[in-house]
């Protein structure tokens, strides 16, 4: 018990990060989802705004010619980072310019949870936070949980950072995605419960939109997917010269109805298969479109010996089920 307590310490102020999303309750196959508000646009002017303005600011410094990579990131963080640090995200959740579906946890696919399942779902508290379940948004044909902005931004950085500035491996890079997938945020009993291989899918998108932001290396699915870069510097200044667009990095993967996730217990995925049941309902949803996502992400993952695609590392083929945790990927 001691030791559960301490593991408990360690663990759930970090897990605290953590947030589900529920594309079931409201199913885009019942056409509920069709009077949901494209948020992109609104999405795309006020993350501009901000972005110019933080530019504005950066400028003051001193001359970009002078100014270290990592120190432009570090400003830009400011905006694009999660619900704890990021205006954007802190935007999204805590104003209502934003059209979302915000579904309450006890009528919640996860609504029979319980502390056995995943504690910070299933703990009698869960359903007062607003941050246990992620309102649902709509970014240009996709609806995801707001959770995956907040992957999008914070642990596509951490991608970012570490396969593009400190040269580490992609596949190197993508088993500490899972690592912290499996532990940190989300994945066993004393956080929600939840392995979501979308989450894994929005970080690694996360690292293309930061690689944009000045484009000094080709995309990672290759040269074609240059969309950036998203500012320069010019004449000393730094200055936006194009317009961000969150369609480019928000595809199905990011749908946990079309990736599904998996649950740190038997039980956990028991209940969630019942309500799948009880509803008619699949995963993945539509296993045609589902291909499509394979086939766009079946792209050799560099440092991977055994050659296996990006596919395998941020899609879930098999299913709904149990997680593993030692002879995974």
């Amino acid at each position: 018990m001691k030791n559960l307590i301490i593991l408990l310490g360690l663990i759930l102020p970090l897990s605290l990060l953590a947030a589900e999303a529920d594309h079931y309750t409201v199913s885009s196959d019942k056409n509920l989802f069709s009077d949901l508000e494209d948020a992109n646009d609104l999405m795309t002017r006020e993350s501009n705004r901000m972005l110019k303005e933080k530019l504005a600011q950066i400028n003051q410094k001193g001359s970009c010619e002078s100014m270290k990579e990592e120190d432009l990131y570090k400003n830009l963080r400011e905006v694009f980072a999660n619900h704890r640090s990021g205006k954007l995200i802190k935007d999204v959740l805590y104003t209502d310019k934003y059209p979302t579906i915000k579904i309450p946890l006890d009528d919640s696919i996860y609504g029979p949870w319980s502390v056995l399942n995943g504690f910070l779902l299933g703990r009698k508290k869960a359903s007062e936070s607003p941050l246990a379940l992620a309102p649902l948004i709509k970014v240009g044909d996709v609806v995801v949980g707001t959770d995956k902005l907040e992957h999008l931004f914070g642990m596509g950085y951490q991608y970012f950072d570490r396969h593009y500035l400190r040269g580490h491996t992609l596949r190197r890079v993508l088993k500490r995605g899972i690592f912290f997938e499996k532990t940190i945020l989300g994945g066993n009993v004393l956080a929600t419960g939840v392995f979501a291989y979308a989450d894994l899918a929005a970080n690694f998108n996360g690292m293309r939109f930061w690689n944009h932001m000045l484009q000094k290396r080709d995309d990672v699915l290759g040269k074609e997917h240059n969309i950036g870069p998203y500012i320069e510097c010019h004449s000393g200044k730094w200055t936006q010269v194009k317009s961000i667009d969150y369609t480019e990095y928000m595809d199905l993967s990011s749908d946990e109805s079309m990736n599904c996730s998996k649950f740190a217990s038997r039980g956990g995925v028991k209940k969630y298969k019942e309500y799948l049941r009880k509803n008619q309902a699949t995963c993945p949803r539509r296993p045609d479109l589902f291909s499509d996502l394979q086939r766009k992400y079946d792209i050799p993952t560099q440092g991977d010996k055994k050659g296996r695609p990006l596919a395998h590392w941020i899609l879930n083929d098999d299913g709904n089920g149990k997680v593993s945790y030692f002879n995974e990927f």
